[in-house]
């Protein structure tokens, strides 16, 4: 799971207690800040309603700062509810277990998620943060989520469950490479990223080899 996100039909608490309704919604948190330790899902994340909503042109977005227009967000139909927008006045809190990912439906791209950054604190804040400051603070959580789903897809055709391969994958990033410098902080360097990848790549084929060697 990462930021922007987006769920069909989850359940959530509306106001009179116990009372639930199924809705659309997106992840609003930084990636860091949706685990507590790299792995665990914190146990309450925010959410905002997704509702249809008329296409809102680029140059009209000043004049909704409290959505998140999602244009196309259901592109296989041709009503209105086609286009839709994220609502930061209709937030919630939901456990990991209401996520499910069957009923992940969109994911945004990295753009997507700066733009949603920067009309979230728009909104909450008023003040108009450049998408390319967000920039800065979220590609590093992106590549080590690109690495981390490389890492798993190698070791689960190795045989390994999706956690253990994610365990291990951030054992490997947060090793201490004797300088006090963990792989993981090498990230926020973009130029330190390709190294990265590249040392990857080897720490995964010298897995299978000593795998093949065992095996035989």
């Amino acid at each position: 799971m990462f930021t922007g996100d987006v769920f069909s039909k989850i359940e959530v608490q509306v106001q009179s207690p116990g009372e639930t309704k199924r809705k659309s919604v997106i992840i609003l948190q930084h990636p860091c800040a949706l685990r507590t330790n790299g792995v665990e899902l914190h146990p309450r994340l925010l959410v905002a309603e997704i509702r249809t909503h008329p296409l809102i042109p680029v140059e009209h977005w000043s004049r909704h700062i409290s959505k998140m227009p999602l244009a196309d967000l259901v592109p296989t139909v041709t009503s209105g509810k086609r286009h839709q927008a994220a609502f930061f006045d209709e937030l919630y809190l939901v456990g990991p277990d209401q996520l499910d990912l069957q009923q992940r439906v969109a994911c945004l791209s990295h753009l997507g998620v700066n733009l949603l950054f920067q009309r979230w604190v728009h909104h909450s804040s008023r003040v108009v943060v450049p998408a390319a400051t967000y920039l800065e603070v979220s590609s590093p959580a992106y590549e080590e989520a690109d690495l981390i789903e490389d890492w798993c897809e190698d070791r689960v055709e190795a045989g390994l469950t999706v956690r253990e391969a994610t365990d291990e994958a951030l054992k490997w990033l947060r090793e201490d490479l004797g300088t006090g410098i963990t792989r993981q902080q090498m990230l926020e360097d973009p130029q330190n990223r390709s190294a990265v990848r590249q040392q990857q790549r080897a720490a995964l084929r010298e897995l299978r080899q000593r795998a093949a060697t065992t095996s035989q």
